[in-house]
């Protein structure tokens, strides 16, 4: 801006330009000094301000601190300009009561918040300078459009910064649990979204049951972004102990969501550890934190249902391997007892025809009992007509003796035999309660029981491996089994 040179402008600047006789000018006495009153000086700047300044301008800048008295009702905004974080421009505005409702409502309109703090705006205002309160500009209107557009053009550029680091997609590839119950929740106990998406879980009609554990944090303005990021590195610290993060707040319009924008925000939650759910509004833009996360649900309630849909998926697929089972298990069992069948009927014929074998060995040994003992009496009668005809002419008492030594010896003979045939049938009589002990029923009964693996009588440790399914015939039923460890016997 181009200053008139003014008498008062020139007088003003002579004031302070610096006096080149230097001490020279200190030691004159105070008749020869010109003096202004403090009251001039103001005037003169005020004059100046005003020459230099005659219109009303455009001016952009951020609200460091908007200092509204509600009393009052007036608005003294501190107004910065900062470039790569530091200030380099700052100076106190003001916005009259009367000004500042219709402003508030206007900027609300347009964008769903009042003014407040960290809002970078265009405003028209007038350069002033007051004797008593100084310079300021006086704020006569706000442009809501712009702020949203700067809100837009930040974005953008934390979205283009988290693409060219590889991170927008980073959060969606964490693997979410089958049942994610223990949830770590960021919002505001008293918020009504946090009600609502605690109701959803906790009342849910399938009785599912959750783990909330809540972290306070403020959701909108400025201070968010440190608030929700000390709770994002809380919830780190112990990421073991929980499934899944959930960002949940109501309500809101685009000011109220700018700090998930912010790129440190959306970064934190791009590299977080664990699965972040946002439930953060109903705007109608997604913010970059909502992009980022792994899954966003736009209402807290939705994000309650996403969670139970995790638990219905499970049932769903647990009701179908369920059936699945049963049908394999039905198959199986009737498979198995066919074989089982199968193999007592086998069982059967084996034992029958090793009976009717051992009956013929039964039937071959009294034949050649009888032949054994007719063999014996005919040999004694022989040698009984021998000793009668040597004894022909002994004495009579000597032949009542061999006479008497004959039927003892008949009478052995007889004995011998019975014995005989009586050990034979003990004999057969064992081997047909050996018989009957071999049937398959009766080896079950006394409980022994019969394993097999893959419809194959097992008979060896060795050929069971860990896992196998296997099923035991009892007497009474069939047990079906998992191996889990073997113990193989070695020869010694």
């Amino acid at each position: 801006m181009i200053f008139q040179n003014t008498k008062e402008q020139v007088e003003t600047v002579r004031l302070f330009r610096y006096n080149s006789l230097g001490n020279k000018a200190m030691t004159q006495t105070i008749e020869n000094r010109k003096i202004y009153s403090l009251m001039e000086i103001s005037s003169g700047i005020s004059r100046a301000v005003s020459r230099a300044f005659p219109d009303y301008y455009w001016v952009k800048a951020e609200i460091t601190k908007l200092n509204f008295y509600p009393k009052s009702g007036h608005c003294y905004p501190d107004l910065v300009e900062k470039q790569n974080g530091l200030i380099k421009a700052q100076i106190r505005a003001n916005i009259w009561a009367g000004n500042y409702n219709k402003i508030n409502q206007k900027f609300k309109s347009v964008t769903g918040e009042p003014l407040k703090d960290g809002l970078k705006i265009l405003f028209l205002a007038k350069v002033g300078y007051h004797e008593h309160y100084g310079l300021a500009l006086n704020i006569l209107d706000i442009e809501p459009s712009f702020t949203l557009g700067e809100m837009a053009r930040e974005k953008q550029q934390t979205i283009e910064r988290l693409k060219k680091e590889g991170l927008l997609d980073e959060n969606k590839k964490r693997r979410l649990p089958l049942l994610p119950k223990r949830v770590a929740v960021i919002s505001v106990e008293t918020s009504k979204g946090f009600n609502d998406f605690k109701n959803v879980l906790q009342n849910n009609g399938w009785h599912y049951k959750f783990t909330l554990i809540l972290f306070p944090a403020l959701l909108q303005g400025d201070a968010a972004v440190k608030s929700i990021g000390l709770q994002l590195q809380a919830i780190a610290a112990h990421r073991e102990d929980f499934d899944v993060v959930t960002i949940i707040r109501g309500g809101g319009g685009d000011v109220g969501l700018n700090a998930y924008d912010n790129y440190h925000l959306a970064k934190m939650v791009a590299t977080f550890p664990l699965p972040v759910i946002t439930g953060i509004g109903h705007s109608t833009n997604l913010t970059v934190v909502q992009m980022v996360a792994f899954a966003n649900k736009i209402t807290p309630t939705e994000a309650g249902h996403f969670l139970l849909g995790q638990f219905h998926d499970f049932a769903v697929r647990l009701e179908t391997a369920e059936t699945k089972t049963n049908h394999y298990a039905s198959r199986l069992l009737a498979s198995e007892h066919q074989h089982f069948s199968q193999l007592v009927k086998m069982f059967e014929v084996h034992t029958k025809n090793l009976f009717n074998h051992k009956k013929t060995d039964w039937n071959f040994l009294t034949r050649r009992m009888e032949q054994s003992g007719q063999v014996v009496l005919d040999k004694a009668g022989e040698q009984l007509q021998r000793m009668a005809s040597r004894l022909k002419h002994q004495p009579v008492q000597q032949i009542h003796q061999a006479e008497q030594k004959l039927r003892n010896l008949r009478k052995l003979m007889a004995i011998h035999t019975v014995q005989s045939v009586q050990k034979a049938g003990s004999r057969l009589s064992l081997l047909e309660n050996k018989t009957e002990l071999l049937k398959p029923e009766n080896i079950l009964k006394r409980g022994y029981s019969v394993t097999s693996l893959n419809g194959k009588i097992l008979k060896s440790a060795a050929d069971a491996k860990p896992g196998s399914r296997l099923t035991t015939r009892l007497y009474k039923g069939e047990i079906e089994s998992i191996v889990k460890e073997k113990r193989e016997k070695t020869d010694s």
